[in-house]
């Protein structure tokens, strides 16, 4: 016989449950861009007071040494000192500068399902550097990034784009749980009028029903593995563009590579609203 105290406490929580779905319903569209702005004034601040006060030390400093020439040796270590804290203080506000340009790409990219011209460098840079906030990903995998600052433009949502990059670092990141080399390469290039994006890891092999099932377009909804479901969805959020997609696995690396019909050379971006 069921108590009702236990009667109770599933009650609070699926009302928990509720809320919470509630509550991640506007996370990224409403309370993520505010949390965003919020830090982005304060920050601003810092890195502006910082590169101000440098300047003003920095004339300080000449002003003595012309006023007192006398105390050069004297004040000579203390104006490095204090230089040397300044510099620190303001590569320090450039790296936090950094982290936060990563963090909001990422938000603004997955908020935004509207139709326009992306440029798949950018974004993929920006999405690795995410994923340095994955401890395991930024301190026990080699990651190297060949991308082409050059790149044409493709048609798309960065919100697709942002998902699908996201979802298949998760995938290798866990074919590489186990693997005693742990390497992680992205690679953007043009090849005859398209946008190619391959990525590489030293993961263990894609089961062959997987690479099957992603070939032939299946959308991962009736696949019984999550891990296999996810990435299927994710693929499945690119075929509207005319992705070609390729996998293979030599020497121990797997690849999987997307070939994009990219805008003609000279487009400007511009949104596409539908």
């Amino acid at each position: 016989m069921i108590k009702s105290k236990e009667v109770k406490e599933t009650r609070e929580a699926d009302v928990y449950r509720l809320l919470e779905r509630e509550f991640e319903g506007t996370f990224i569209e409403e309370l993520i861009p505010g949390i965003l702005h919020n830090f982005a004034n304060p920050l601003n601040g810092i890195i502006g007071r910082t590169r101000l006060l440098q300047r003003r030390l920095e004339e300080a400093i000449r002003k003595t040494r012309e006023t007192y020439p006398d105390a050069e040796r004297t004040l000579a270590e203390d104006h490095a000192k204090l230089l040397k804290d300044i510099e620190l203080i303001t590569h320090e506000s450039d790296r936090l500068f950094d982290l936060f340009k990563h963090v909001s790409g990422k938000f603004y990219a997955i908020g935004d399902r509207n139709l326009q011209q992306v440029n798949l460098s950018e974004l993929v840079e920006n999405e690795i550097r995410f994923f340095d906030f994955y401890l395991d990903f930024k301190h026990n995998v080699k990651k190297i990034m060949d991308l082409d600052g050059d790149l044409h433009d493709v048609a798309g949502s960065p919100a697709d784009y942002s998902m699908f990059i996201s979802t298949w670092v998760r995938y290798a990141m866990e074919a590489m749980t186990e693997s005693p080399v742990k390497e992680f390469f992205v690679s953007t290039t043009r090849r005859n009028g398209r946008v190619a994006l391959k990525f590489q890891d030293t993961g263990r092999p894609m089961p062959p029903e997987l690479k099957e099932a992603i070939l032939k377009g299946r959308t991962g909804q009736d696949v019984k593995d999550e891990k296999a479901s996810r990435l299927l969805l994710a693929v499945s959020l690119l075929r509207k563009y005319d992705v070609q997609f390729d996998i293979g696995h030599e020497a121990g690396i797997n690849i999987f590579s997307l070939e994009i019909p990219c805008q003609a050379a000279g487009m400007r971006r511009k949104a596409a609203r539908r």
